[in-house]
């Protein structure tokens, strides 16, 4: 009998919703003396609410557990039941698991529903699609996610087997939805998973458009549900199988335009060593470069694995760690290049073989540099063209573009979603690149967020194009430093998880604000 992932609940009867609570919590779970609050009092509504019924044994063994000392299960309930799981910009994104504070399909019908309310509110076509990776739970979710939304009146077509999200991106446009939605967690660790809102112009939404999600969602937590209706499933299209091609074909198409330098014999001169980390990136990157003539295989120990994301410790390209199997796999194979993309495929890490043969990873800023320079080199570059980048991207694309003579803008904040908020302002102005230091990149007006297979198929025809020129990418970057100046970043990454993670970020802001504040009242 298959078992269903805490959290996410057939509708069946309930079966004993009787909580027996510990003395020793009776006390410490409630808020102001009043049992009805506090986290054991939204503990208590989450176990009696017959939609919860499959979780009821799960929280009664860690219930019992922290009555009995056990301090990881009251660290886990009083985190699971601190309050909802936040808002963020886009979307929702944490463990999975029951409780507010937690990722299950409780959580993802709130959301899905306040998707609904929005796209009524902005009389948005009335038309979303979905999009999943490879997590354990994404698939139910993605299916749990179709169904509110159809209850709610709209149009849903689902991508049912797992795709990168960049795809999801380039569908919204296509078929002129009001909104898109992708169950994945990016590179966050297995145990999580999340809900992501795209609005109608294929992008993360942003400014006052997020704010109001935010809002549509918050009062979707306070309401009822939309109940299902007899009608729901004519209003899902589910594209899998054959179906599903004609969902890949135009993408790919789409990635394939983005190219700037197609040799093939210089193409068939280099061999790629390509792991998705145990992700989508094989269903668009391998075909592509198949496409370009590059000779790619693939490491066939990183495929999806049902979501353990088993062979690393962090499947995110950012970190050199990450590549160790799929550089182990060139060095084998004598490849010229290494390729990882993470598990939704919008970020790609790479290493190359520097002057003494060996395999040197390359961070996210010198690739940026890498792909910049072959664009400028090798595309047709439109009169009113521009390359977009943001304040952490190394001043070596802003020097590269200028030189050039391409506009480019060089202050937005972090994220892409604020480059497809220039590409939605000026929608007649071609996109030469984009990208920011964190292995995100974007080429062209058809895909509204950074995408790991564009950022493939060019860093595969820049490698071929140096070896032409009997170089490695390494000796590229070096000929690129010796042009516009030699540039090193340095990055650090800071982790902090669940409530009181979030609490202190939020101590850390407020304090960087209130610095700023005073040294600015301070300054003259």
């Amino acid at each position: 009998m298959t078992q269903r992932p805490p959290g996410v609940h057939p509708a069946i009867e309930p079966d004993d919703a009787t909580l027996v609570v510990p003395a020793s919590l009776a006390a410490r779970g409630t808020a102001d003396g009043d049992a009805g609050a506090g986290w054991l009092g939204r503990l208590r509504a989450w176990f009696e609410d017959p939609r919860h019924a499959d979780d009821r044994a799960i929280l009664r063994a860690r219930l019992a557990a922290a009555g009995s000392g056990d301090a990881a299960a009251l660290a886990d309930l009083e985190d699971a039941f601190a309050g909802p799981l936040p808002i963020g910009t886009g979307g929702r994104r944490g463990e999975v698991g029951p409780g507010p504070n937690r990722m299950n399909e409780t959580v993802i019908r709130e959301t899905a529903q306040g998707v609904a309310d929005l796209v009524a509110q902005e009389a948005a076509p009335r038309r979303v699609v979905i999009a999943y990776d490879t997590r354990t739970h994404s698939r139910t979710f993605a299916h749990a996610a179709a169904q509110q939304l159809a209850a709610c009146g709209l149009e849903v077509i689902l991508l049912d087997e797992a795709r990168p999200t960049p795809q999801l991106s380039y569908w919204v446009r296509a078929r002129e939805c009001g909104a898109g939605v992708v169950i994945s967690a990016s590179h966050n660790p297995p145990g999580d998973n999340g809900i992501k809102i795209y609005g109608s112009d294929g992008a993360q939404v942003l400014g006052a458009r997020d704010r109001a999600l935010m809002t549509a969602i918050t009062a979707a937590m306070a309401r009822a549900l939309q109940p299902s209706g007899p009608d729901d499933a004519s209003r899902v299209q589910i594209a899998v199988g054959d179906g599903i091609a004609a969902f890949d074909g135009p993408y790919h198409d789409s990635v394939w335009s983005q190219g700037v330098w197609r040799e093939a014999a210089a193409a068939a001169a280099v061999s790629i060593a390509f792991t998705p980390l145990h992700g989508v990136g094989h269903t668009a990157v391998l075909p592509l470069l198949r496409r370009a003539g590059v000779a790619v295989a693939v490491v066939p120990a990183q495929l999806p694995d049902g979501g353990a994301f088993g062979t690393v410790a962090s499947a995110n390209p950012e970190v050199p760690d990450a590549l160790a199997l799929v550089i182990a796999q060139a060095q084998r194979d004598g490849a010229d290049l290494a390729l990882a993309t993470d598990p939704d495929a919008d970020r790609l890490g790479a290493a190359a073989r520097n002057s003494s043969g060996d395999f040197e990873f390359i961070d996210g800023n010198r690739l940026g540099a890498l792909m910049l320079d072959h664009v400028l080199r090798h595309a047709s570059l439109p009169a009113d063209g521009w390359v977009l980048c943001t304040l952490v991207t190394s001043p070596i694309i802003a020097t590269m573009a200028k030189a050039a003579g391409v506009d480019v803008v060089d202050d937005l904040l972090v994220g892409f979603k604020h480059h497809a908020g220039m590409l939605d302002e000026f929608p007649s102005r071609p996109l030469v690149f984009a990208c920011e230091e964190s292995h995100g990149y974007m080429r062209g007006n058809d895909v509204h967020d950074k995408d790991g297979a564009v950022a493939a198929l060019l860093l595969a025809e820049c490698a071929a194009w140096a070896k032409q020129q009997g170089r490695t990418l390494h000796g590229q970057l070096d000929a690129i430093f010796m042009e516009h100046g030699y540039h090193r970043e340095r990055t650090a990454n800071l982790y902090a998880y669940g409530a009181r993670g979030r609490e202190a970020i939020s101590g850390s802001c407020s304090a960087g604000v209130t610095s700023r504040r005073g040294a600015s009242a301070g300054s003259t």
